[in-house]
């Protein structure tokens, strides 16, 4: 007898159903972008498609709906021969909203029928009208639901029904939450089904691994110490978005920024100058509970309590009008990402081997045991190894802060200023926040032009050296004699297994989300140049720096250096390469030449950073020159 052939039907899909994670939450299936990746089983083909004559509306801002329109088209995805059995729950998914059809749909190839989950006019014109919400009102609705949605979480799994522990397991949710809203407002909306399901159906953070763990027994208090700590940043920051709101949303700081900038900021001066009293609250919270006795969940509630003590409205207040008044915006993005280590470089000798001479943290070992990934998520935190950032292996590395940092495991940021003083604020508040040895710091920035920047640009070794002499930790050797520690020291430098080096480099950043399963959405990226030779010291001005490393862009348009391909197959690459680490290994002064060849180049740029017009004043520009030019006189100085 002949095989009966199974029921498909073809999908066209256009709102939240295109995030891989909800279309498989909902039908328990896989979305690929890659016909030969898609077995008809477990994981289908989804291609790029057209649907002609519709729109997409959002007039409850949570859900996206396709309606008629002659002059539209809804670009979404074609999913190819679903089996028949998962309809009911797309049914159930969709609700009473939506209306089925079967309508074509284009794609490269041509044309196809495709089943298409259409608005209900009727239904949508008697729920809504015919308003629709800003993003405010949006984010509004939003929380409502991720807050009942924790709600169930703590009374199904702690069986309680406390603000504090509510509070607390928020907290321990929060890379859960950030994801939902990043991508609620990437996608037009996002569930309630998905909603529930992201926070609901995974166990609420905790030590178990390690309670019985007895090396991590004597580093356990100074991780939640970090964890009291970090939990009492949030609420204020959480509490100074709320309450400031206004305030905060009239400042001018256009949307492709970070968002949670200047709150974080605030935040941060305001318990850098509060010190004793946080450490009153961390130090009640220790004498109060133990590791390993009780859970990480009520060391969180505890600093949410002291938190709540602690948190003034008028220190909010006096600290916004402070930050204001010092606003000075220039016109390029602006990022950085922090390193701190105990033990500096050799943290990432072995990253999962022999125990590296760390008393305190053990080389951040248990960062994710302590739930630190998702209490430092505010600040981009995360472990850096320099082989890997993906997320929750226990291993030895940096404790790296990503600031403007969307998503560590989806590789997705925004820049967080074009301010050069907020940069320079955000850096050193963070170093004095934490209490581990700052080592490193990466500043990036947008080129100007974003039409295929050339990579192979090269700066003249005079310019260089200028850089490594204000920014690069210059040192004494036991005879007297001096090195550049970052030029003469593996931390930058790489001989194997062939050589390259990490001054800067050119690369795509992305702020909406590309996975293995769908493209990108959105934005194709953006070039982004990184600047990574820097060390990050709390002796260190980095506005000026900034100015400097912004008008040397600007003006000589660096490339990357010095990748090993640049090495294998650039002559001039390898020569400057090989005279700045000589020159490193034993400084000598700078000539009055180099030093000016550098603050004209650097003038030049910043005299043309707004469409050919500087985008500071002068006389900032004139101040942060000679900054500069203080910060290399010292450095000959010291040489002589």
């Amino acid at each position: 007898m002949p095989v009966e052939k199974k029921k498909t039907y073809n999908l066209f899909i256009y709102g939240t159903l295109t995030d891989a994670a909800v279309f498989r939450a909902v039908m328990g299936k896989r979305l690929v972008s890659i016909a030969d990746r898609a077995d008809g089983v477990e994981s289908f083909w989804a291609r790029r498609a057209v649907l002609d004559g519709y729109k997409k509306i959002s007039p409850d801002n949570t859900y996206v709906y396709a309606v008629p329109d002659k002059g539209h088209r809804i670009r979404g995805y074609l999913v190819h021969t679903l089996p028949i059995e998962t309809l009911a729950a797309l049914k159930e998914y969709e609700g009473q909203n939506y209306s089925r059809r079967t309508i074509k749909v284009h794609f490269s190839e041509g044309q196809a029928k495709a089943m298409v989950f259409v608005g209900n006019l009727k239904h949508l014109e008697h729920a809504f009208g015919h308003s629709f919400r800003d993003p405010l009102k949006q984010e509004i609705i939003l929380t409502k639901k991720i807050d009942n949605a924790i709600r169930e979480t703590e009374e199904q799994q702690l069986h309680t029904d406390d603000e504090f522990t509510r509070r607390a397991v928020t907290e321990l949710s929060g890379v859960a939450i950030r994801d939902i809203q990043r991508r609620h407002f990437e996608v037009g909306g996002i569930s309630d089904f998905a909603i529930r399901h992201a926070l609901k159906d995974r166990p609420i953070r905790d030590y178990d691994r390690i309670r019985r763990d007895q090396a991590a027994v004597p580093v356990a208090k100074n991780y939640l110490r970090m964890v009291i700590r970090q939990v009492v940043f949030n609420q204020f920051e959480e509490r100074i978005r709320r309450e400031f709101r206004f305030e905060l949303d009239h400042l001018p700081h256009p949307n492709i920024y970070y968002d949670r900038v200047i709150s974080s900021l605030i935040a941060l001066r305001i318990l850098n100058q509060s010190q004793a009293v946080l450490d009153a609250i961390v130090s009640d919270c220790l004498d109060e509970l133990e590791f390993p006795t009780n859970h990480l969940i009520d060391f969180v509630r505890r600093a949410i309590i002291g938190a709540e003590a602690l948190y003034d409205p008028k220190h909010v207040k006096t600290h916004l009008n402070f930050v204001r008044r010092h606003l000075g915006f220039g016109f390029v993005p602006l990022g950085a990402e922090l390193e701190f280590s105990n033990i500096g470089h050799s943290v990432i000798a072995s990253a999962a081997g022999p125990a590296m001479q760390d008393a305190a943290y053990d080389g951040f070992m248990y960062f994710y045991d302590f739930g630190l990934d998702v209490l430092t998520w505010k600040l981009g935190g995360h472990i850096d190894d320099h082989r890997e950032k993906s997320h929750g292996k226990p291993r030895r590395g940096f404790f790296e802060v990503a600031l403007g940092n969307l998503s560590i495991e989806a590789n997705i940021s925004k820049p967080i200023t074009p301010d050069p003083w907020v940069l320079n604020q955000l850096i050193h508040h963070t170093m004095q926040f934490y209490d581990i040895t700052p080592h490193s710091i990466h500043i990036s920035m947008q080129p100007r032009s974003q039409h295929r920047p050339d990579r192979d640009r090269l700066l003249p070794l005079g310019i260089l050296q200028c850089f490594f002499a204000i920014a690069g930790d210059p040192v004494r050797h036991d005879n007297g004699s001096f090195r550049i520690q970052r030029l003469s020291t593996d931390e930058i430098v790489r001989q194997s297994p062939r050589p390259n080096f990490l001054f800067s480099e050119i690369s795509k950043r992305y702020s909406q989300l590309g996975d293995e399963y769908l493209p990108s959405r959105g934005k194709e990226g953006t070039y982004v140049q990184q600047f990574r030779f820097l060390r990050l010291s709390p002796h260190l001005n980095y506005e000026p720096i900034a100015m400097g490393l912004k008008g040397i862009q600007l003006s000589l348009r660096p490339g990357t250096f010095l990748s090993p391909g640049q090495w294998e197959r650039s002559r001039r690459h390898r020569a400057t390469f090989e005279a700045l680490l000589d020159w490193g290994r034993s400084p000598e002064p700078l000539s009055r030449q180099e030093i000016d060849k550098f603050l004209s180049c650097v003038q030049e740029g910043l005299m043309t950073e707004r469409r050919g017009k500087p985008a500071h004043s002068r006389a900032y520009i004139a101040w942060s020159l000679s900054q500069l030019a203080a910060m290399l006189q010292r450095f000959n100085d010291l040489i002589t």
